[in-house]
């Protein structure tokens, strides 16, 4: 019997001890950034979904115009397109679902946010990610922090070295500003003055056989509440299509035709589609792509001044 109880009491003092390094690990660390003990994320992903949402509605008069996207956003600085009517927030996090940011909006504007202007972006993550996925996703689920309660299931994730460690600055990263603008900074991304002796390749679609398309009702509703909404509120929105590099079409061929029948289904049902590159794809090179699915800055900043010409012709036309 004592032997039994000396080898409970060892297991309870090694989880109670186990428990007590996590949780203070976690709380002080603070690697998702939710008890607010950490500001920067220098090569980190914090749950930005969380903390861009709430840095939002605890500024509710800082900013009337926001971009949403999945990760590829991050580089679109549109804090470029600031005016003297125009404050510009991204709010960019990974994975992120047209329902996520329906969702955001209906809380920005319930909670007296002025909401002026909607960029949504797309790729074919809008048909193959579910929000469901992220319900117990530390780095991407929703956490209310206006809500003033402990977050318990953060304290006790498991360890991780990477976050203790940080970035390693010698490779590339990413810095995910979360108290100015919500905008990525690609550090070390790419060569200095690429431009000078790199040329962004634009490609056309490999040839490929064709799909039987998807059902993409509850995606197309999802869509036609956010644009509905927006049109009840007097938002202006564009859907932005993400460009696609050449090695992501075709190392997944048939999520990208889906993806374009889906394009097709929006514009058939009255959808207007602000498309920088059309239905071309983009040659990878270090000037232009962090990796065969992300974009860098350069991509970026042709994009926004692509879509400042757009609005214009917009305004022109209507």
């Amino acid at each position: 019997m004592k032997a039994f109880l000396k080898k409970t009491a060892i297991f309870g003092l090694t989880v109670l001890a186990y428990f007590s390094a996590t949780s203070i690990y976690n709380y002080t660390i603070d690697p998702y950034g939710i008890f607010g003990n950490r500001r920067e994320f220098k090569g980190l992903r914090p749950n930005e979904h969380s903390l861009k949402t709430n840095y939002v509605l605890q500024n509710p008069n800082m900013f009337n115009s926001f971009l949403f996207s999945n990760s590829k956003g991050g580089v679109l600085h549109v804090n470029q397109l600031n005016t003297a009517e125009s404050r510009w927030y991204n709010m960019t996090y990974s994975l992120g679902t047209p329902e996520e940011f329906y969702k955001s909006l209906l809380l920005f504007l319930e909670n007296d946010v002025q909401v002026d202007n909607i960029i949504l972006a797309m790729d074919e993550g809008v048909i193959y990610e579910r929000t469901s996925a992220h319900e117990n996703d530390a780095s991407r689920k929703f956490v209310n922090l206006q809500e003033n309660k402990i977050q318990w299931e953060f304290l006790f994730l498991p360890i991780s070295i990477k976050k203790i460690l940080g970035a390693d600055l010698s490779k590339k990263y990413i810095e995910h500003d979360i108290y100015t603008d919500g905008n990525y900074y690609a550090n070390n991304a790419y060569e200095t003055d690429c431009r000078l002796h790199e040329n962004l390749e634009i490609l056309d679609i490999p040839d490929a056989v064709p799909i039987h398309p998807l059902d993409f009702s509850s995606q197309i509703e999802i869509l036609k509440k956010i644009k509905l909404l927006c049109e009840q509120r007097g938002i202006k929105l564009t859907f932005l299509v993400h460009p696609n590099s050449y090695e992501n079409y075709i190392s997944s061929t048939e999520r990208r035709i889906q993806f374009g029948y889906l394009l097709d289904v929006l514009e058939n049902n009255g959808f207007e589609l602000f498309r920088p590159y059309g239905s071309k794809v983009l040659g990878v090179s270090p000037c232009y792509w962090l990796d065969k699915h992300h974009y860098t800055k350069n991509i970026g900043d042709i994009i926004l001044n692509e879509y400042s010409q757009y609005w214009m012709n917009r305004a022109i036309r209507q």
